[in-house]
């Protein structure tokens, strides 16, 4: 069944050294959920924080559904959501630990509410598609370029299901990156 479901995503499968062989790492691999929320006049919601401006996202640890975990998440901007689809399945390597993050982006319709900026969050905004794109590619952006190549194909192209993985890493403040499996269809 792995095997089937790794051909089908077009993962390869490894097996993993033996914990007594295994690297310690102090800050685990973990997995990230982004959430594109849509309106009835087709535009997407964008937070803004410190790293800039990006769709709202949480690092997923609770032990609760994915739709359980999206749900809490749009509440805490305010809104109730529909239609959840998996929009992209991305990893991020990393120059400065040996973890990894597996990165899960959906799209949703917001089905009410009013959309707000939760604790943390600068501002909350809608943006037509075309201008989500240039505010999370902006000169001002502190993330890195793999966010925006991701968010990019995902939001020109949201009939489609995309994979792909990148290398991050930090020069002084600077979040830069390189695809190490370029951006593709998965569905």
């Amino acid at each position: 069944m792995r095997t089937l479901i790794a051909a089908t995503l077009g993962l390869t499968l490894t097996t993993l050294a033996p914990p007594a062989l295994a690297e310690t790492v102090e800050d685990p691999n973990y997995t990230t959920q982004n959430l594109m929320i849509y309106n009835d006049r087709g535009q997407v919601l964008l937070q803004r924080n410190f790293m800039g401006w990006s769709t709202p996202g949480l690092r997923y640890d609770k032990r609760v559904s994915i739709r359980q975990s999206l749900g809490e998440l749009a509440s805490n901007y305010g809104l109730t959501i529909s239609d959840l689809r998996l929009s992209g399945l991305f990893s991020y390597q990393y120059g400065y630990t040996p973890a990894i993050s597996t990165r899960s982006h959906y799209s949703a319709t917001a089905a009410g509410g009013t959309a707000t900026a939760p604790k943390g969050i600068d501002e909350v905004r809608w943006f037509d598609r075309a201008d989500a794109i240039a505010a999370i590619a902006s000169d001002t952006q502190k993330s890195p370029p793999a966010l925006v190549a991701i968010s990019r194909q995902m939001l020109s192209h949201p009939e489609t299901i995309w994979s792909g993985s990148f290398y991050i890493w930090r020069e002084g403040e600077a979040y830069l990156s390189k695809v190490v499996e370029p951006l593709e269809p998965i569905g």
